[in-house]
C-alpha cells in the first residue's frame, strides 16, 4: 500500500528502512550515547581504585629508587607486604618549590657572557600531608595570577628500623620524543651519590627510547655523583656512546 509513509508500510503503520541514511546513523549515534555513558559510569565506579593503584605504583617506584625493594633480583613481595614496608621505611611529605633570578655566565661562541635566567633557590615545607597535594596543585591552578600560584613537588625519606635516613627519592621528569618521562631519582644519605632511578611513565619507543625503565640502563645511574669537587650542583649528564673512564667529570657525573 502507499501512505504518507512512502512506498513501505505494514497494516498502517510505517516500516522501518533499515537501509535509509537516517536508520544508520540515528543506532550510530544512539550506540555512541549508550557506550559512553557506560564508560562513564564505569570510570566513575573504578576511578578511587584506578587511583589507588596509582599511588600504590608510584611507591613502589620509590622503594626500588631508593634500594628498599628490589624486582629486578627477583625479589617477590605480596601488595599487603609492599605497603607495610613502605608505611614502615618511607616518610613522604610535600615541599614548596621557591624560584628566584639568578645571573650566571654562559659560553657561546667562543664569548663569555652574563646571563639571568630562573632557578630554584629553595623548597620548604608545604604544611600540609601528601593526601591533599592533588586538591592544593588543583586550587593554585584555578588562581588567575600566574605569579601568585604555588609550586609543590614531593620529598621522599627511606628511613632504617632506628628511623635514621638511608635515602632521599624526588620525583623527576622531562620531555622525551614522544612525550612526557616520569620517574624517581634517589640520593644516599650524603644527598650527591645516586642511589637509584626508575622511569614509571612514558611514550618512547619499544627497542628504543623505551629501553629507559630496563634494568640494564638503570644499573648504569647508582653510584655517579651530582656535585662537583668544590660542591656545586653539575647534574648527570647522558653521553652518547660509551664513558671514557679516564675523563674524571665523565666517570663521575
Amino acid at each position: 500500500t502507499t501512505s504518507s509513509c512512502g512506498p513501505t508500510s505494514v497494516a498502517g503503520r510505517c516500516a522501518l528502512d533499515k537501509n535509509s541514511n537516517t536508520f544508520v546513523m540515528t543506532f550510530a549515534v544512539g550506540m555512541c550515547v549508550l557506550l559512553a555513558v557506560i564508560l562513564a559510569g564505569a570510570f566513575a565506579d573504578l576511578s578511587p581504585t584506578i587511583t589507588a593503584n596509582q599511588a600504590f605504583d608510584r611507591n613502589i617506584n620509590v622503594m626500588i629508587a631508593t634500594g628498599l625493594y628490589d624486582p629486578d633480583g627477583g625479589e617477590v613481595r605480596s601488595r599487603e607486604e609492599l605497603e607495610q614496608m613502605y608505611a614502615q621505611f618511607i616518610q613522604a611529605k610535600v615541599l614548596e618549590v621557591k624560584r628566584g633570578k639568578q645571573t650566571e655566565t654562559v659560553r657561546k661562541a667562543g664569548v663569555e657572557k652574563q646571563v639571568e635566567v630562573e632557578r630554584v633557590t629553595d623548597m620548604v615545607d608545604a604544611g600540609f600531608p601528601l593526601s591533599e597535594l592533588g586538591a592544593m596543585r588543583l586550587q593554585e591552578s584555578r588562581k588567575r595570577d600566574k605569579a601568585a600560584r604555588r609550586e609543590f613537588t614531593t620529598f621522599y625519606t627511606r628511613v632504617d628500623d632506628d628511623g635514621n635516613p638511608v635515602a632521599y627519592c624526588i620525583p623527576v621528569e622531562g620531555l622525551g620524543l614522544w612525550g612526557m618521562i616520569y620517574g624517581f631519582l634517589a640520593l644516599e644519605s650524603d644527598l650527591n651519590t645516586v642511589k637509584g632511578i626508575t622511569f614509571f611513565q612514558h611514550k618512547e619507543t619499544p627497542g628504543l627510547g623505551g629501553e629507559i625503565d630496563k634494568t640494564w640502563w638503570r644499573s648504569q645511574w647508582p653510584g655517579k655523583t651530582i656535585r662537583g669537587a668544590d660542591g656545586d650542583l653539575v647534574s648527570i649528564t647522558v653521553k652518547k656512546g660509551k664513558v671514557d673512564d679516564s675523563v674524571p667529570r665523565e666517570k663521575e657525573h
